[in-house]
Order: C-alpha cells, then structure tokens, then sequence
C-alpha cells in the first residue's frame, strides 16, 4: 500500500529546514473523534513539547479533513500546530482534495533535520487493523528515514504478534512498548524486545483527576452510577466470526441495563458517558445505544455527559467531578474505564470478545461480569482499582525516564545523498518485485492460456461430434416425416371410409326403426295372417264335422290357446 503525504506551507518549511528536529507522532488518532484516541496523542504532543522539540507533528488521515475550518480547530484540540495528511487515494482524488484545503505535496527527497518516529498508543495493531496502521507506519518510515523510532502504549493482538516482531526486527526501533502484559507476553515469544509502557493516556487522565480535587467535592449520590454503552459489531464479534450467529448487540446490552437496575433500583438516574463523535453507522456509542436499547424503559431520567466535547473545551475535570458522584462506574471503552479508576470510582469494563477480555485483563479486572461486579463488593473493587493506578502510574514513570533517555540520544541528520540512495534502493527492489510478480503473473497466464486452449480443444471435438449427431437426427427427421405424409394419407383414406360406413350404419338404423313401427302398427291394427288363415281353416273343419254349436266351441278355445281376441 503506497501512501501520499500534504502539509500546510508553514509545516513544509520545518520540514525541509535543516537546522530543526521533529518528531513525528502516528498511532490511534488519525481523525476518528474517539475518546481514548484522543487522550494519548494529547499526552504524547504534551511530553514532547515539554523537551522542546522543534516542531512536533501529527500524523492525520486526509479523508477526515471536511473543510479549512476544520483545519484550523485540530491544533486548538490536539495542542500541535503541525499535521501532515495522510491517503492511499490513488489517482488525483487526493492531490485534488489537497489542494482544495490549502495542502502542498510532501516531497521526501526535501525534508532535512533530525527526525524522530513514535508510533503512540492504541489497539489497533490485530487482525482487523493491524495491516493497514502497519503499512502507513512503514510508509513514514521510508518517506522519513527517522533517526530514532520508538512505539509505546500498544495493545497487540496474538494474532498479529508475528508481524509486529518482524517488523520490530527489520526496522530495529529503540523502544517497543506495550500497555499490556498480554501483548508484551505475545511479541517476546515472537523475539521482539518489548517493555511493559503502561498506557499513554494516563498523564492526561491524572491531570484532569488533579484538577477536579481542586474544586469543592461533591456528594455522592445514592444509587447513582456512571454508564458507557457501545453499540459497534467490533466490540461484540472477533475477525472472522459472523455477527449474525451472535445475539444482537442491543439484546446483550439490555441484559446489562436489567442487572443495574435490579442492583441501583428503579429511582436510579445514571450519568450516561458519550465518548465517540463520529457520524459512520457502523460506530454506536452511547447516544445511540440509548435509543436502540431499552434504557428508557428501565432509567426513564439521566444526565448525559459528552466525554470528547469536554476534551474539545479542555474542560475533562467536570467529567471526573460528575463521575465521583457516582457509586460506580460501568462502560464499553477501555479509557472510558481507566477514566473511572483515575477518579477513585470502582470500574467496570464489559468484555463480550477476545479484544475486550484482553483490554479487560490489562486493567486488571479479575471479575468477568457485571454480576459478579455488583455482587464482589463495590468497596473491595475500589480498593483493586487504587493499587492498580498506583502500580500504573510507577510503571509510567519507569517508561517515560526510559524513553527519555534513548530520545536523547543526538540523532544523524540524513542528508539528501542518504534519502536518494535509500528511495533509489527501495525503487531497485519495488521494481525487482514488480518483475517477479510480473514473471509469476506471466508464468500463471501462460498456464491459464495452456489450460483454456486444451479446454477449446476438447470443446471444439465435443462440438463436431454435436454436429454430426444433428445431421443424423435431421436424416432420421427427414425419413421419419416421409412416412408421417404416408401414414397421414392412409389415416385420411381410412377417415373417409369409416364416414361412410357410419353414414350408410345411420341410414340402417333408420330403416330398422321405421320397419319396427310398421311392425307394431300392424299389430295393434288387424289380425296377423296366419291368425287369418288359421281361422278360416277351422271353421271350414267345424261346420263340416259338428255344426254351428261345436264351431263356437272350438273357435273360444283357440282365442284362449293363442290369445287372439284384441
């Protein structure tokens, strides 16, 4: 990933002037307006201005800078006046943007003066940001070829340990520091020299503790607690793990709200801590969780406290007033947390993933629920929260004399013969790179060109066959339909046939029935013949043989014998 760099005309000056050292200084802060974030580039601007450094620069992506007013109210919040912007933008998008804010090109080949690169706290060196923040740390690197480098304050991922220790060992900074025994268990085993740092937001934290004990203590008030809710998938899921198979954020801070009202009561007003500005729909903090929670339902009245508008004012210590009212603090941010036990409060941070269960073990936190939090004792809580700061704050002081010292160190100011021979190798090995990706991707073509022509091949001996089955089919269609045309003319002969044979059956059974109605006329009508004849046969033989008496006789037995008499 190649990066582009613009700074106004008054920073460029100090860079490409010889006589002045800098420092560079690139970590969480890089224009997402996070609490934590914030806090440690303001404590790492603060301890370099206090050793009078030339000119300390913050390291701030391009993407962010909405307009020139903006540009104008970064030094009023971070305390630096210089920036150099950052963007991976390819093309002119940026060089166009650029120069729409009033921003000149960084050229490397111009900077002069003895530098210096610390890379500050944050989490960000895992699985899901670890690649990028690495690539723009090594981009300064080359850009600036800085005589001292250093990290401090960092939370490494295990899984993105081995690249951190190979970076550590190509690039050999003096000092890598992390806030967590975790991360520095991780690196070491990876050969990386890491220390324990402690974290850099906690001088700020401190300052603005100190400066609410100056004014008139408040008191605490009964059932009352301080509460930070984030809402974003990061907070909830680990690299990898599909939030859909994971109950909805909002379902599992619900739970939370249940367990502390059950604890603090139903008259309970909590202090809601918002410690995110950021317009993205993927960040949910506060404001927003309150709305796509239930926790109107549960805490109808509370104040809200915007934790990054105080910072904006320079106006923290109101937090830690507000928050010492409080019987406890809970809350999805680590400083937001580390905020809580600066201010004498017991703290508790939820830990739904790998990510905030090794936040939460860098706090020290032995609980692993809020229920187990209410129900240990809030007392014994504060109490391990006390002897965690203290142990910090000595951690802290170690760290600092350390990075003191080996800042202190003079540093080589790189001429321009330096800078070219080192861009002129990095060209050398860009390009060599560049062949053998272009000879593997030659190599990986070729193989696809063998591969499809084999394929074209098999297709085109597949297709000739198609063809020649087409052509016998087509024969066999071609036959098939002569002989349809035969059979339909015999079907057509067979059809007229079997018409007229029905026709001539119709013609008969007409006849039949007018020949049956004949018949039965002719019965209900006159004798039949043979009765006729019969009769007349008889009653020649009667008269003949007895007389008209034994004619009459006879004639009534042949009416009974053959039922004639109708």
């Amino acid at each position: 990933m190649r990066f582009s760099f613009f700074a106004t005309s008054t920073t460029l000056k100090k860079l490409y002037a010889p006589e002045m050292s800098k420092v560079l200084l690139a970590g969480g802060f890089n224009g997402y307006w996070n609490f934590g974030d914030i806090l440690m580039l303001q404590g790492a601007v603060r301890w370099h201005l206090g050793r009078k450094e030339s000119a300390v620069v913050s390291i701030h992506e391009l993407g962010r800078v909405q307009d020139a007013q903006y540009l104008r109210q970064l030094p009023v919040v971070l305390g630096t006046e210089d920036f150099v912007f950052f963007s991976s933008d390819t093309g002119d998008t940026a060089s166009t943007k650029a120069r729409e804010l009033g921003l000149e090109p960084v050229s490397p080949t111009r900077l002069r003066g003895a530098a210096r690169l610390h890379v500050y706290g944050g989490g960000y060196f895992n699985g899901r940001w670890g690649d990028g923040m690495l690539a723009l740390v090594e981009s300064l690197l080359h850009a600036w070829l800085p005589g001292h480098y250093v990290l401090s304050g960092l939370q490494v991922g295990p899984e993105f340990a081995s690249r951190l220790a190979a970076h550590a060992h190509q690039w050999q900074p003096l000092l890598l520091g992390c806030r967590d025994p975790e991360s520095v268990q991780a690196l070491v085993e990876h050969g990386a020299p890491a220390l324990l740092s402690g974290d850099d937001a906690l001088e700020e934290l401190d300052r603005a503790a100190e400066e609410a004990s100056r004014q008139e203590p408040r008191p605490k008030a009964p059932g009352r607690f301080a509460l930070h809710m984030n809402l974003s998938t990061y907070a909830y899921t680990d690299p990898g793990v599909d939030p859909d198979s994971l109950p909805p954020p909002a379902a599992t801070m619900n739970e939370q709200l249940q367990a502390l009202r059950a604890h603090f009561g139903e008259a309970a007003a909590p202090v809601v801590l918002n410690a995110y500005i950021d317009e993205r729909p993927v960040v949910e903090d506060s404001l927003a969780a309150m709305r796509k929670t239930a926790f109107t339902e549960h805490f109808p009245q509370a104040d809200v406290v915007d934790l990054v508008g105080l910072l904006f004012q320079g106006r923290l210590s109101q937090a830690v007033e507000r928050i010492r009212e409080c019987e406890a603090l809970v809350a999805s941010s680590y400083h937001v947390t580390l905020l809580g036990k600066v201010s004498g409060v017991p703290s508790h941070l939820f830990a739904f993933n790998e990510y905030y269960r090794q936040k939460k073990a860098g706090l020290a936190e032995s609980e692993t629920s809020l229920k187990d939090f209410l129900e240990g004792g809030l007392p014994s809580s504060l109490e391990r929260g006390g002897a965690y700061i203290e142990e910090q704050r000595k951690v802290r002081r170690e760290w600092l004399s350390r990075l003191a010292t080996n800042l202190g160190q003079p540093v080589a100011n790189v001429n321009w013969v330096s800078r070219a021979s080192t861009w002129l190798e990095e060209a050398r090995t860009e390009l060599r790179q560049e062949k053998q990706l272009r000879a593997e991707e030659t190599q990986a073509t070729r193989g696809a060109l063998e591969e499809l022509q084999a394929r074209h091949h098999a297709l085109l001996a597949r297709c000739e066959a198609g063809e020649a089955r087409v052509r016998e089919l087509e024969q066999q269609l071609a036959h098939r339909d002569a002989e349809g045309t035969a059979l339909k003319g015999e079907l057509h002969g067979v059809r007229e046939l079997l018409a007229s044979k029905e026709f001539e059956l119709e013609c008969s059974t007409k006849r039949e029935e007018e020949l049956r109605a004949s018949y039965e006329a002719l019965l209900t009508t006159e004798p039949p013949l043979r009765h006729r004849l019969v009769d007349d046969l008889n009653d020649r033989l009667i008269k003949s043989a007895g007389g008209q008496r034994a004619h009459r006789a006879i004639k009534h037995l042949m009416r009974v014998t053959v039922g004639r008499g109708k």
